[in-house]
């Protein structure tokens, strides 16, 4: 209600609900979107911090709208 009230615009989609509510379209998104990612189509950002101790920072920066992408912590190599 909100986002319609405010004008809002949300793009992009969730992977998880479309297999909660959508199984049956699962394999047919891999198929179509992987490739289109892997040949620049569909591009995305990654907003990268390293280190665990870092979380905190990152959190409250999502809260306040800081990242322009996924924000990712790197915690180890393995």
């Amino acid at each position: 209600m909100n986002v319609m009230v405010q004008s809002l615009m949300i793009q992009g989609f969730i992977v998880f609900r479309l297999e909660e509510q959508h199984p049956h379209l699962l394999q047919e998104f891999y198929e179509k979107v992987l490739p289109l990612i892997a040949n620049g189509e569909i591009k995305y950002k990654e907003d990268v911090t390293h280190g665990l101790d870092q979380v905190g920072d990152v959190i409250l920066s999502v809260q306040k709208g800081l990242h322009k992408g996924k924000a990712v912590v790197f915690v180890a190599e393995d």
